[in-house]
Parts: structure tokens; sequence; C-alpha cells
């Protein structure tokens, strides 16, 4: 029968050659846990601060967006018109900061914030609705992001 040993159980037997008091040997690692910890919680911050910032200054500086045009559901929130089947119209990011960082549209990223708004709303029917529409209008904007930049 093998026993596997957790991170804290293996250094604490390599520091054991090496220290021969179980004090200074917790000591030790509890610290070195300490500082990934808090080396973990500011990259993370970090990165955070790094994506939410493009994000938002990329959607606050966009003057068009891409849209999607269907009579289809009456509770949408996109626009709408008698064009079967839907027609797209694709306008790509003019600040491509997001878009560099995370390989996504932050136009996409705003459509799955309105599924969700939707569904919060109407229900899951019209956010079926609007997902297939919203889906393929994500699809073809980063399509046109990945070969326009």
């Amino acid at each position: 029968m093998e026993i596997s040993l957790n991170t804290r159980e293996l250094i604490h037997l390599y520091l054991k050659t090496y220290l021969h008091d179980p004090y200074i040997r917790k000591i030790i690692i509890d610290e070195k846990f300490l500082c990934e910890h808090k080396d973990n919680i500011r990259y993370h911050i970090d990165t955070w601060n790094y994506i939410a910032t493009a994000f938002y200054y990329a959607k606050d500086n966009q003057s068009s967006y891409s849209l999607v045009y269907d009579n289809n559901n009456y509770n949408s929130h996109i626009f709408f018109s008698s064009i079967r089947p839907p027609q797209y119209i694709i306008v790509p990011d003019h600040i491509h900061d997001f878009y560099n960082i995370t390989n996504v549209s932050y136009q996409s990223r705003e459509l799955i914030h309105d599924l969700i708004k939707t569904y919060g709303t109407y229900g899951n029917d019209e956010m079926n609705n609007d997902d297939i529409l919203y889906s393929e209008l994500s699809r073809q904007i980063n399509l046109f992001m990945k070969n326009n930049t």
C-alpha cells in the first residue's frame, strides 16, 4: 500500500534531514506557505486589475457595437428586423487592449452578461432564444478580431 504525502509533509521530511528541531521546521514551513499565499493573492489582484481596467476602458470608449437583427424574440435587448436568417453586423473592438490580453472581444463578454440578465429578467425561454443569436454573433466577432489583429 502506497502512502502519498502532501506538500507540507514532504517538505517536513526534507527539512528533517538537516534540522532536528521540529519547532524550527514548523516555522520554516509556515513561513513558506504564508509567502506563497501572499504572492498568489498579489498576482491575482494585479491580474484582475490589469484585465478589468482594459475591459472597462474598451467598453467605455467604444463608439459602435456589433449587432444581430432578428424579429423572432419580442423581449430581447437586441435590434429587430424582418430579415431571415438573422443578419450579423460585425464591428471590431476599436481598443484592442482587452482582446490582446484575453483573446476574447469585450463585446463577447458583454453578450454573456446580457444573457445572464435576460435569464434573470425573462426566464429560460427568452435566454435560449437570445443564446442562439448571441453565440453566433460572438463567434463572428471573435473570428473577425482574430483575422484583423
